[in-house]
């Protein structure tokens, strides 16, 4: 993981208001900011998706996410939880290409 070119994913749905959205954004993205430093991963791109349900596959971010992963922008993917790419059944989530590094699975991991 450490050393992989890294890509930041956040998403919200459409619950609160815009403004409750957009700092829930920033607040993931800040975290996922800290934690990419301390583990040393440089971050090649941000991607974000406000007001989409994690059910719905069609959001512009992961959609760009997806077409900058094939050219070749990044190795892994960064997110708070798996739940921010796919919300739904594990049995049903897409197999994604890139690696995903969940901060509170690997979070979980270390406590163990």
């Amino acid at each position: 993981m450490q050393g992989k070119r890294t890509a930041v994913y956040c998403r919200v749905d459409r619950g609160g208001n815009s403004e409750m959205r957009r700092d829930a954004l920033e607040m993931q993205k800040r975290k996922l900011e800290r934690y990419a430093a301390e583990k040393g991963l440089p971050i090649t791109g941000y991607y974000e998706d406000d007001g989409f349900p994690g059910q719905d596959l069609n959001r512009p971010g992961l959609t760009r996410l997806l077409n900058d992963y094939h050219a070749g922008v990044f190795e892994q993917v960064l997110v708070m939880n798996r739940s921010r790419l796919y919300r739904g059944s594990r049995w049903n989530e897409p197999q994604w290409p890139f690696q995903v590094c969940s901060v509170k699975q690997l979070e979980h991991d270390l406590v163990r």
